[in-house]
Protein backbone atom coordinates (compact mmCIF):
# COMPACT_ATOMS: atom_id res chain seq x y z
CA UNK A 1 0.00 0.00 0.00
CA UNK A 2 1.43 3.27 -0.85
CA UNK A 3 1.31 6.53 1.25
CA UNK A 4 -1.01 9.20 -0.27
CA UNK A 5 0.81 12.50 -0.66
CA UNK A 6 -0.62 15.65 -1.67
CA UNK A 7 -0.04 14.92 -5.30
CA UNK A 8 -2.08 11.94 -5.15
CA UNK A 9 -5.09 13.75 -3.47
CA UNK A 10 -4.72 16.42 -6.18
CA UNK A 11 -5.26 13.49 -8.63
CA UNK A 12 -8.19 12.34 -6.37
CA UNK A 13 -9.95 15.59 -6.86
CA UNK A 14 -9.24 15.92 -9.93
CA UNK A 15 -11.01 12.84 -10.91
CA UNK A 16 -13.85 13.55 -8.32
CA UNK A 17 -14.38 16.89 -10.08
CA UNK A 18 -14.47 15.57 -13.47
CA UNK A 19 -17.33 12.55 -12.59
CA UNK A 20 -19.17 15.59 -11.46
CA UNK A 21 -18.46 17.88 -14.61
CA UNK A 22 -19.70 14.91 -16.89
CA UNK A 23 -22.99 14.24 -14.55
CA UNK A 24 -23.22 17.88 -14.88
CA UNK A 25 -22.51 17.97 -18.42
CA UNK A 26 -24.45 14.96 -20.06
CA UNK A 27 -27.52 12.67 -19.43
CA UNK A 28 -25.48 10.01 -19.71
CA UNK A 29 -26.04 6.77 -18.05
CA UNK A 30 -24.06 6.62 -14.92
CA UNK A 31 -22.88 2.94 -14.95
CA UNK A 32 -22.14 3.21 -18.51
CA UNK A 33 -20.16 6.40 -18.18
CA UNK A 34 -17.77 5.25 -15.27
CA UNK A 35 -17.39 1.14 -17.44
CA UNK A 36 -16.60 3.43 -20.53
CA UNK A 37 -14.05 5.56 -18.51
CA UNK A 38 -12.82 2.41 -16.65
CA UNK A 39 -11.63 0.84 -19.92
CA UNK A 40 -10.40 4.12 -21.38
CA UNK A 41 -7.32 5.25 -22.55
CA UNK A 42 -7.81 8.48 -20.16
CA UNK A 43 -8.26 6.43 -17.19
CA UNK A 44 -4.97 4.51 -18.06
CA UNK A 45 -2.89 8.16 -18.48
CA UNK A 46 -4.24 8.72 -15.39
CA UNK A 47 -3.29 5.56 -13.75
CA UNK A 48 -0.01 6.93 -13.95
CA UNK A 49 1.66 9.25 -11.45
CA UNK A 50 2.83 11.38 -14.45
CA UNK A 51 -0.76 12.52 -14.50
CA UNK A 52 -0.56 15.45 -12.27
CA UNK A 53 1.83 16.89 -14.82
CA UNK A 54 -0.34 16.97 -17.76
CA UNK A 55 -1.85 19.92 -18.78
CA UNK A 56 -5.68 18.25 -19.31
CA UNK A 57 -8.28 20.38 -18.31
CA UNK A 58 -11.73 18.83 -17.38
CA UNK A 59 -13.52 19.89 -20.07
CA UNK A 60 -10.91 18.31 -22.42
CA UNK A 61 -10.66 15.46 -21.08
CA UNK A 62 -14.43 15.32 -21.08
CA UNK A 63 -14.73 15.80 -24.81
CA UNK A 64 -11.44 13.02 -25.14
CA UNK A 65 -13.53 10.48 -23.38
CA UNK A 66 -16.52 11.24 -25.67
CA UNK A 67 -14.47 10.96 -28.34
CA UNK A 68 -13.35 7.53 -27.75
CA UNK A 69 -16.37 5.79 -26.23
CA UNK A 70 -19.85 5.84 -26.66
CA UNK A 71 -22.59 6.17 -24.11
CA UNK A 72 -26.28 5.45 -23.52
CA UNK A 73 -28.38 8.41 -22.86
CA UNK A 74 -30.96 7.62 -20.39
CA UNK A 75 -32.49 9.01 -17.31
CA UNK A 76 -30.35 6.27 -14.98
CA UNK A 77 -28.10 8.79 -14.00
CA UNK A 78 -26.69 9.26 -10.61
CA UNK A 79 -26.74 12.56 -8.62
CA UNK A 80 -23.05 14.36 -9.09
CA UNK A 81 -22.81 13.91 -5.20
CA UNK A 82 -22.33 10.11 -5.87
CA UNK A 83 -20.47 10.55 -8.91
CA UNK A 84 -17.60 13.14 -6.75
CA UNK A 85 -17.70 10.19 -4.09
CA UNK A 86 -17.17 7.46 -6.68
CA UNK A 87 -14.85 8.92 -8.70
CA UNK A 88 -12.46 10.00 -5.83
CA UNK A 89 -12.88 6.14 -3.93
CA UNK A 90 -11.81 4.91 -7.75
CA UNK A 91 -8.66 7.02 -8.18
CA UNK A 92 -7.34 6.65 -4.23
CA UNK A 93 -8.35 2.58 -4.78
CA UNK A 94 -6.05 2.88 -7.82
CA UNK A 95 -3.27 4.92 -6.09
CA UNK A 96 -3.28 3.13 -2.38
CA UNK A 97 -3.39 -0.19 -3.84
CA UNK A 98 -1.31 0.42 -7.12
CA UNK A 99 -4.10 -1.11 -9.15
CA UNK A 100 -5.73 0.13 -12.74
CA UNK A 101 -8.99 1.36 -12.44
CA UNK A 102 -9.78 -1.23 -15.34
CA UNK A 103 -8.89 -3.69 -12.35
CA UNK A 104 -11.35 -1.92 -9.74
CA UNK A 105 -13.43 -1.90 -12.25
CA UNK A 106 -13.98 -5.85 -12.60
CA UNK A 107 -13.79 -6.03 -8.26
CA UNK A 108 -16.81 -3.81 -8.05
CA UNK A 109 -19.39 -2.61 -10.47
CA UNK A 110 -21.09 1.44 -10.49
CA UNK A 111 -24.53 -0.24 -9.20
CA UNK A 112 -23.04 -1.26 -6.44
CA UNK A 113 -20.80 1.35 -5.22
CA UNK A 114 -24.26 4.04 -5.91
CA UNK A 115 -26.37 1.49 -3.44
CA UNK A 116 -23.54 1.55 -1.10
CA UNK A 117 -22.94 5.50 -0.90
CA UNK A 118 -25.26 6.23 1.84
CA UNK A 119 -23.50 3.75 3.85
CA UNK A 120 -19.72 4.89 2.88
CA UNK A 121 -19.35 8.06 1.85
CA UNK A 122 -18.88 9.33 5.43
CA UNK A 123 -16.14 6.84 6.02
CA UNK A 124 -12.23 7.60 5.45
CA UNK A 125 -11.67 6.34 2.34
CA UNK A 126 -9.14 3.98 3.27
CA UNK A 127 -11.60 2.58 5.72
CA UNK A 128 -14.06 2.47 2.59
CA UNK A 129 -12.12 0.45 0.44
CA UNK A 130 -11.17 -2.31 2.95
CA UNK A 131 -14.76 -2.65 3.85
CA UNK A 132 -15.50 -3.34 0.16
CA UNK A 133 -12.31 -5.64 -0.06
CA UNK A 134 -13.30 -7.50 3.05
CA UNK A 135 -16.90 -7.76 1.73
CA UNK A 136 -15.71 -9.56 -1.65
CA UNK A 137 -12.84 -11.39 0.58
CA UNK A 138 -10.10 -9.69 -1.55
CA UNK A 139 -6.58 -9.50 -0.02
CA UNK A 140 -4.22 -7.54 -2.35
CA UNK A 141 -1.36 -9.19 -0.01
CA UNK A 142 -2.48 -12.45 -2.13
CA UNK A 143 -0.69 -12.52 -5.45
CA UNK A 144 -1.75 -11.85 -8.54
CA UNK A 145 -3.38 -15.28 -9.63
CA UNK A 146 -5.20 -15.29 -6.20
CA UNK A 147 -6.71 -12.44 -6.53
CA UNK A 148 -8.22 -12.69 -10.10
CA UNK A 149 -9.36 -16.42 -8.76
CA UNK A 150 -11.66 -14.42 -6.01
CA UNK A 151 -12.71 -11.53 -8.40
CA UNK A 152 -13.61 -14.43 -11.05
CA UNK A 153 -14.62 -16.76 -8.16
CA UNK A 154 -12.68 -19.63 -9.05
Amino acid sequence: MKEIDEFDLIRCKYQADFFEYATDKMKANSASFIKAFANSTLAKLMDKEEFIFESLDIERAYEELIKEKRLRYTDKQYSAEVMSWIGYLLRYWSIYHNTSTQNIYKIIKPEELNRIYEAYHSLDVTEAIDRILDAKKINYNLNNVEILKKIYML
